[in-house]
């Protein structure tokens, strides 16, 4: 099964990540659509993927204050797909947080749960539901 769209997690899956702009490099070149969700405001996270030097690989950024839709829950991730013109079976949602991870579940996409934004408890919780581990970007680049 061919991988047609990914959405990540603005704060905790690409802000801040060493070789994320590696991975969403190889994404677009793949033809992978790809989308954010953020917590943040529009121009906060937009500002923050622009400094990282990644507003440049996202079709499109989805806030959960414009979209009346939390992290945690299914819709959010739904309204991306539908932007992505893509399926659950055809997308993975990278995020950093276990409520998200579970609404992303809930929305029935595979989850990739990435490294660092967690506490130890939690990020024990996310590896044993997430689809695929992301410890580094790195080793998801091997």
């Amino acid at each position: 099964m061919r991988l047609q769209s990914a959405v990540f997690s603005v704060e905790d899956a690409v802000v801040g990540r060493e070789d994320v702009n590696k991975v969403l490099s190889i994404l677009k070149m793949e033809g992978v659509w790809l989308y954010a969700v953020t917590a943040m405001e529009r121009a906060e996270a937009e500002a923050a993927l622009a400094e990282a030097g990644a507003a440049e690989f996202f079709r499109g950024v989805l806030t959960e204050r414009e979209t009346k839709c939390p992290l945690d829950g299914a819709a959010i991730y739904e309204k991306a797909m539908r932007r992505l013109q893509s399926t659950p079976r055809d997308t993975v949602v990278f995020t950093g947080r276990l409520a998200a991870l579970r609404g992303a579940k809930a929305a029935g996409v595979r989850v990739a749960a990435v490294a660092g934004a967690a506490e130890a408890d939690e990020w024990a919780a996310m590896r044993a539901e997430a689809d695929e581990i992301v410890a580094r970007y790195a080793d998801f680049l091997a």
